[in-house]
């Protein structure tokens, strides 16, 4: 499993002139702020930068639509990332751009799900399989300040489009239908595909064929073929001989034309340069009487001598001659077009003589319709070989497939199933009990997407407690990239303090190891939490002016970059 790590949030402003930095810790960040100094907004920017937009947005932070830059590490790899309205680019390491997207679903989508080892493969709305947006690969790892408080995956915006999203997206990131599972259920996919291609080709083979043996049985000859041995041989190579010719004779009449138009060419830049040299010459004889001249075609300074002038009437001079030659030159070519032109005039006569001959009648039977009969039993002999080819093609690929059916089987075996689900009940009847809640019964608890019958203050607790079940669950049986767990106002439905201060434990307590955890509190009820803590501090502006120019300045690069990009996916 492959580990994601944030690491820098820059957020610009050209238009307020505002900007903001933020260096995350890569195991636990506190981002702090009361009421409207934007640490939701920053939490979500977050997101928006991977191109999954959550559920709901501050219409004024939307509006404003910043530039959003964030630094992240891929198993220590660095990466960058850069939003800018709807354009997303990646950076290596060396800030080269790996890519520029304008679209999520079909750009940026699967670009970061092979960055971040996501695998699945599911059916949108209208039937067409394709790799989920990042927002299903984020979705357990984020719970929002509003809806993920009511209800279990549903953090981000748009997650309709994928049916039953929550049965396929819960089944996949907690391991019981992991990236291998998915790997070989498109391989049956593709070679299910290609089996239904063949049998469509099988089955026109098999009309074509039926088609030939009907007209084969149409047929009667009393004549053998050894009739017409040598008549036939004769013809087909006088035949043979008068196509090949024929070849030639178009080769020949595609060169000559080629050449004309080359000759055609040279003719009219000829003409074009003797123009010209007429014009200096009048210009040097008529138009100046100072001992230098300007040319006015090229600009240079010239003496006006009479040696100047003789040079350009000489160049005069060539300039004619070589218009008479390549004139002859055409000419000749004209001649060679039409005598070739007749020539291929001729032996298409010549064919058609040919031709007539092979219909001829022999008898009650015409030779041609010998020719193809013979013809139509190689065409049936053609026909066999290609449908049994056919169907050898498709016992492979069922053979094929049954044997990954067989693999599929064991990846998702009631025994690992089994596993797995006990390993989540577990951690969640224990998680409950420290949240101090009671009424929430093995049954109530039993899917691993449940429908969790609690409200009020309880609510949010037994919440927290099924999340961090699905974690604990996804960091020991999941696949894909483990993404940094970002939870936003945890304080919900006005907890007592000795619930807050359980909540807060809570999270802290059970952390998966390695992994990194971003808290963004309204409150921090003189906890340690062990952790940088980011203070938000000024109501309504997230964004800061003394901090434009710097963020600017490193961001501008980035769109440079950006924008040069020619190609956009």
């Amino acid at each position: 499993m492959k580990n994601f790590i944030l690491s820098e949030i820059m957020l610009l402003s050209h238009k307020e002139r505002k900007a903001k930095t933020i260096r995350l810790d890569r195991t636990r960040t506190v981002i702090y702020g009361k009421n409207d100094t934007g640490k939701s907004s920053l939490i979500k920017s977050i997101y928006e930068a991977f191109g999954a937009s959550p559920r709901k947005s501050n219409k004024k932070w939307t509006d404003v639509s910043p530039v959003i830059l964030i630094a992240f590490k891929i198993d220590e790899i660095n990466y960058k990332i850069l939003k800018d309205f709807k354009t997303y680019s990646v950076f290596d390491s060396n800030n080269k751009i790996l890519g520029t997207f304008n679209s999520i679903t079909k750009g940026l989508g699967p670009f970061l799900a092979e960055l971040l080892d996501f695998q699945i493969q599911l059916p949108d709305k209208s039937n067409e399989v394709i790799t989920p947006p990042p927002a299903y690969c984020f979705l357990p790892f984020y719970v929002d300040q509003d809806s993920s408080w009511q209800e279990p995956w549903v953090s981000f915006k748009n997650l309709s489009q994928l049916k039953n999203y929550k049965e396929y997206i819960s089944y996949y990131h907690t391991g019981i239908r992991p990236n291998d599972y998915y790997i070989t259920k498109n391989e049956i996919n593709k070679h299910t595909v290609k089996i239904g291609e063949l049998e469509s080709e099988k089955e026109f083979l098999k009309k074509m064929l039926k088609k030939v043996k009907e007209e084969l049985d149409q047929v009667e000859f009393s004549l053998n073929m050894d009739d017409f041995k040598e008549e036939i041989k004769e013809l087909l190579i006088e035949s043979q001989e008068l196509k090949k010719l024929q070849e030639r004779l178009k080769v020949r009449l595609v060169e000559y034309h080629n050449l004309k138009m080359n000759i055609e060419t040279q003719i009219d830049i000829t003409k074009k340069s003797l123009n010209e040299v007429r014009k200096d010459y009048e210009h040097a004889t008529f138009y100046q009487i100072d001992d230098h001249i300007d040319c006015p075609t090229c600009g240079a300074t010239y003496e006006n001598s009479f040696e100047e002038r003789f040079e350009i009437a000489q160049d005069e001079q060539k300039c004619k001659e070589l218009l008479v030659e390549l004139t002859r030159e055409l000419s000749q070519i004209d001649d060679n077009i039409r005598k070739t032109n007749q020539e291929y005039t001729n032996n298409n006569e010549e064919i058609i003589k040919v031709e007539t001959i092979l219909e001829k009648k022999q008898g009650e039977v015409k030779l041609r319709d010998i020719i193809e009969n013979e013809g139509k039993k190689e065409l049936k002999k053609v026909f066999d070989a290609n449908i049994e080819e056919l169907k050898s093609q498709i016992i492979e690929l069922s053979i094929e497939i049954s044997r990954l059916n067989r693999i599929l089987k064991g990846i998702e075996d009631k025994k690992r199933k089994s596993e797995i689900f006990e390993f989540y009940r577990k951690n969640l009847r224990k998680h409950l009990r420290e949240l101090d809640v009671w009424s929430i019964s093995d049954e109530d608890m039993k899917s691993i997407n449940p429908s969790i019958p609690e409200t009020g203050s309880t609510l949010p607790r037994v919440l927290l407690a099924y999340y961090f079940a699905i974690i604990k669950t996804i960091h020991k049986f999941g696949s894909s990239a483990f993404c940094p767990i970002i939870i936003d106002s945890p304080n919900q439905q006005a907890q007592d303090m000795g619930h807050i201060d359980a909540v807060y434990s809570f999270i802290l307590k059970n952390q998966p190891k390695g992994s990194q955890l971003i808290l963004g509190l309204e409150e921090l009820y003189d906890i340690e939490f062990g952790c940088p803590i980011i203070e938000l501090k000024e109501k309504y502006s997230l964004l800061q002016d003394h901090e434009y120019e710097d963020v600017s300045l490193y961001i501008q690069p980035f769109l440079d970059k950006m924008y040069n990009q020619t190609r956009l996916f």
